[in-house]
């Protein structure tokens, strides 16, 4: 069962060019965004976002980081919402940073990806939520 909450997940890399995150395209609403999902049953938000970026990427990483920039998102915008019983009806996003070495391998949710450095990835980002997020990272990766 879905827990009442969503994870947002930007893997990010140190090369010799400088950091870089990484974000990928949904196939379903075309969009670029982080690696993102529900929790299930009992799992904390650390947990989901290390489920969910093995799920969709095939990566697991190191230092993870939740981040202070987080959202709160209505329920009407998950395909789902209409047979939770329970949820309220407005549910918050967590967002992590995690560092990955290698190329990731998309699930069928996702049909590309890129590495971007923060303009890059401002530039391609839809949503708000987003783009605060990878702001935040990079502020976190230049201290």
């Amino acid at each position: 069962m879905r827990a009442p909450f969503q994870v947002l997940v930007f893997p990010y890399r140190r090369t010799e060019h400088g950091d870089e995150v990484l974000i990928c395209r949904r196939a379903d609403i075309n969009v670029w965004q982080g690696v993102s999902g529900g929790g299930e049953d009992h799992e904390s938000p650390s947990q989901a976002a290390i489920r969910e970026l093995k799920e969709e990427t095939g990566l697991s990483g190191k230092h993870w980081q939740q981040l202070d920039a987080m959202c709160m998102l209505p329920r009407v915008m998950f395909k789902d919402h209409q047979t939770w019983q329970t949820h309220p009806f407005v549910i918050p996003e967590y967002a992590l940073m995690v560092e990955v070495t290698s190329d990731p391998v998309l699930s069928h949710e996702h049909s590309e990806y890129q590495w971007c450095n923060e303009a890059q990835a401002t530039a391609l980002l839809k949503f708000d939520s987003n783009r605060i997020a990878v702001w935040e990272i990079f502020q976190r990766l230049n201290v």
